[in-house]
């Protein structure tokens, strides 16, 4: 089994569940759940280790209330955290509203800088089979680089604020794999259609590129090759999206790590996010991952 690194931050979940619709100004409503959880780029960390594959995690924590439920809780999912050197600053924390099978955030964070010690990110990569992170910290600070130079392999998710042309031609051609959803593979490759959009990442990247679409599944296209569908996978009433993208992305992860093909990642990542979809938050504890 290949080992991990994910590199991103992470922030405290606030999740109000069950609610009948989001509160207008000035208005209450209550939900039929709450709970905190680690969330935001730690979802797929958190799921790869439950899934067993050995995952490190690189992120940014502040000393304060959220910092340490959130340590707490990345602790006990048995995730290795990866100590370095960083400027102290808050935790960032999201007020997730779930509500109607969809969900909005109202989130804090202010500006951290998520790499200081470059020699701790090189050793960490150095002893990574695999990093996933995002594009926008691939352009800030030299992570493909260093993958490139120990022979890690790249895998870079989207995020909506990385989502930018100029990353295409910069970082994409050192990723071995590319995920994002339809919106952030059209604004990514500028093209008109998901299909030209899927065809243009795959032909940057090493290995291969995924679009996931929703309640639609999956696409994928290896460098040089067709392209293969992956219908979603249900398991039972749909109850929270938030979290399904990271899932999707551990799922797809898990297969790399074991050598599976293409097609076996795809449905991998499509069986997790399936799972997680059927719970609120984006990496719950009550939701079984034995079959992915």
């Amino acid at each position: 089994m290949k080992k991990v690194l994910c590199i991103s931050e992470c922030c405290c979940d606030l999740i109000f569940g069950g609610l009948d619709g989001l509160p207008n100004l000035g208005e209450e409503r209550y939900g039929t759940h709450f709970s905190m959880q680690a969330g935001g780029g730690a979802n797929t960390a958190v799921l790869l280790q439950r899934c067993g594959v050995p995952t490190a995690y690189w992120t940014l924590l502040g000393d304060d209330d959220a910092g340490r439920i959130v340590r707490a809780s990345l602790e006990n999912s048995g995730l290795s955290l990866i100590r370095h050197e960083h400027t102290p600053c808050r935790t960032p924390v999201s007020a997730v509203l779930s509500a109607q099978g969809d969900r909005a955030f109202a989130s804090f964070a202010q500006p951290c800088t998520l790499v200081e010690d470059y020699d701790a990110l090189e050793r960490a990569i150095r002893d990574a089979d695999i990093v996933h992170t995002y594009l926008g910290y691939c352009a800030s600070y030299p992570i493909a680089q260093l993958c490139e130079r120990y022979g890690t392999l790249l895998s870079a998710d989207t995020s909506f604020c990385d989502a930018r042309t100029e990353l295409f031609d910069t970082v994409l051609p050192h990723c071995d794999y590319w995920k994002g959803n339809e919106d952030e593979a059209l604004r990514l490759s500028g093209k008109s259609s998901v299909s030209e959009a899927l065809d243009a990442i795959a032909s940057r990247v090493k290995a291969a590129a995924v679009i996931t679409r929703g309640a639609r599944g999956s696409i994928a296209k290896a460098h040089g090759e067709e392209t293969i569908e992956q219908e979603a996978v249900a398991y039972g009433a749909f109850v929270d999206a938030c979290g399904a993208g990271d899932a999707f992305a551990a799922g797809f992860l898990k297969g790399v790590c074991c050598g599976e093909p293409l097609s076996a990642c795809l449905l991998g990542g499509a069986k997790l996010s399936g799972r997680v979809v059927t719970a609120f938050g984006g990496c719950p504890e009550s939701i079984p991952v034995d079959d992915v």
